[in-house]
């Protein structure tokens, strides 16, 4: 079904733009990625919508899906749980937001500094199998150091003019994505063990 739908839209493209048969597995690809990051994103806003929520959920992908983008990290196996993942996580990001939201205190900004270290430290996390260039990879830490001094200050801002809800939503942002990058240097250490365990039984 979802082939068919991919193949339909390809079909209407090219008829449209003129495209070449060889670029057609790079823009149903995108397409692909496009519809998945749109429904998760329409997703994340009904789940804001529901909690009364609406403005944290809308901060909260403008400063974490920039960093997100450039900064790798664990994924899933497949799509669906990619979205499960997603859609659960979002539902916890939201209330940990309410909670720092209404608890200020010393230890998370302690958690904020150990987080915005770690990313600073680890980015980017490409995927162990698809490694970047290394032009990639001071491009992409380029861009998301510059995004997460940014964000920090605007949370500094945020701070210092008392409006703690854009903090809230900062620290989360930061935190959750230190979370990731953490979890997808563990997936790749994995992956290298257990590739050269398969090297060593095949020897």
């Amino acid at each position: 079904m979802t082939e068919k739908l991919l193949d339909g839209v390809w079909k209407q493209m090219q008829l449209a733009k003129g495209l070449d048969d060889s670029d057609k597995d790079i823009y149903i690809f995108g397409i692909y990625q496009g519809a998945i990051l749109l429904l998760n994103i329409c997703t994340a806003l009904l789940i804001g919508i529901i909690l009364n929520m609406f403005l944290e959920i809308t901060l909260y992908l403008i400063f974490f899906l920039p960093l997100r983008i450039f900064a790798g990290g664990y994924h899933a196996k497949t799509q669906l749980r990619c979205y499960i993942m997603s859609t659960v996580t979002n539902v916890f990001i939201l209330f940990g937001i309410r909670y720092l939201n209404q608890n200020q205190s010393i230890w998370e900004l302690l958690l904020f500094i150990v987080a915005f270290c770690v990313i600073w430290k680890l980015v980017p996390v490409a995927d162990v199998n698809k490694p970047l260039l290394p032009l990639e990879q001071s491009k992409y830490q380029k861009k998301v150091r510059g995004t997460l001094v940014l964000i920090a200050a605007i949370a500094a801002l945020a701070y210092i003019t008392n409006i703690h809800m854009v903090t809230a939503v900062v620290e989360m942002s930061v935190c959750f994505l230190s979370v990731i990058l953490v979890m997808g240097v563990i997936k790749n250490k994995k992956i290298l063990k257990n590739q050269e365990q398969e090297l060593i039984n095949a020897a």
